[in-house]
């Protein structure tokens, strides 16, 4: 009888955890339905080729997947648009051995986007011009063959896609 009683209080803590902790939600607003979001095309002015497609996908895909915003075709039906210029891309030699000559070593990657977001009802910018950075490597195979860009440039122009969905989902309203 005593270990029942004892036992009692801990089913009963475990169960108000449980419960207490189902009330997570993903997104950082308290909006009832998803606001509307008109992404614009993704200027890009670096040296890094073909990102501007590859961002513009990724921020694309991570707002449906999220579900915090409601997507539209046109800046007239949003209540929010979306503006995104790549402006910096650094390419350095990255060495990773002391015994690794310049020949022998990588690359890193930075590339970096202004990311503007406007309320189209008030006619106001919530945030102008935030820098949102992403990095990668890039490593040589074999001491005598070229650095393979192609796979690391595609990786970073999707992880700043990635991060830029992240920041304009947790804005805090």
């Amino acid at each position: 009888m005593k270990s029942e009683i004892g036992s009692l209080p801990v089913v009963l803590l475990v169960f108000l955890a449980f419960t207490s902790s189902c009330r997570y939600q993903p997104s950082a607003n308290d909006w009832d339905t998803p606001k509307t979001l008109f992404v614009q095309v993704v200027s890009n002015d670096s040296a890094l080729p073909q990102a501007g497609g590859v961002v513009s996908r990724t921020i694309r895909e991570e707002f449906l997947r999220r579900g915090t915003f409601r997507l539209v075709r046109s800046e007239n039906d949003a209540e929010f648009l979306l503006r995104v210029k790549i402006g910096e891309f650094t390419k350095s030699p990255e060495v990773f051995r002391s015994q690794d000559t310049l020949l022998a070593a990588g690359f890193a990657l930075r590339v970096g986007a202004y990311v503007t977001l406007y309320s189209s009802g008030s006619k106001t910018s919530i945030f102008e011009d935030r820098l949102v950075q992403a990095d990668a490597s890039s490593l040589k195979p074999k001491l005598t063959s070229q650095a393979r860009d192609r796979q690391s440039t595609a990786a970073i122009a999707r992880e700043l896609g990635l991060k830029i969905a992240t920041q304009v989902s947790n804005h805090s309203w």
